[in-house]
């Protein structure tokens, strides 16, 4: 059973800004930035000043984590089945349904893979500093 309460709300913070970190390295030049904007057709300095970006991402990294928080609380599970749930819900849910609109899109594997695998490496992010906490 859900109880609010018993949630550790530093713990989800502290995800939310790890998982924040993950993205942020995610696309850094020494990793899918120079790919992720060749695919995208932009060049850095088109995307103009990320500050709305930056506090929507964060908004919404605390959400992910927030929801997490409860259903790992509501199941119950060990790390390695929290972990578990991550990666199925990263791949089998969020990288299933952004493929879908890839598809419709004509957008390439390439940048698909780039956010499906963010997606797997921030959400494993998120379960470890929550079931760790």
């Amino acid at each position: 059973m859900l109880d609010i309460t018993e949630l550790n709300f530093i713990a989800i913070l502290l995800a939310a800004v790890a998982k924040f970190l993950v993205g942020g390295l995610w696309f850094s030049k020494p990793l899918f930035a120079g790919i992720w904007l060749k695919e995208i057709n932009l060049k850095m300095e088109d995307l103009g000043s990320p500050k709305n970006a930056l506090l929507i991402g964060f908004a919404l990294s605390l959400l992910i984590s927030f929801s997490f928080a409860i259903l790992l609380q509501m199941l119950a599970l060990d790390l390695r089945s929290s972990l578990a749930v991550a990666v199925i819900i990263a791949i089998g849910i969020t990288s299933a349904q952004v493929g879908l609109s890839f598809a419709f899109e004509g957008r390439s594997l390439k940048l698909f893979l780039i956010y499906a695998t963010q997606s797997v490496a921030e959400f494993v992010a998120v379960v470890l500093v929550l079931t760790l906490m």
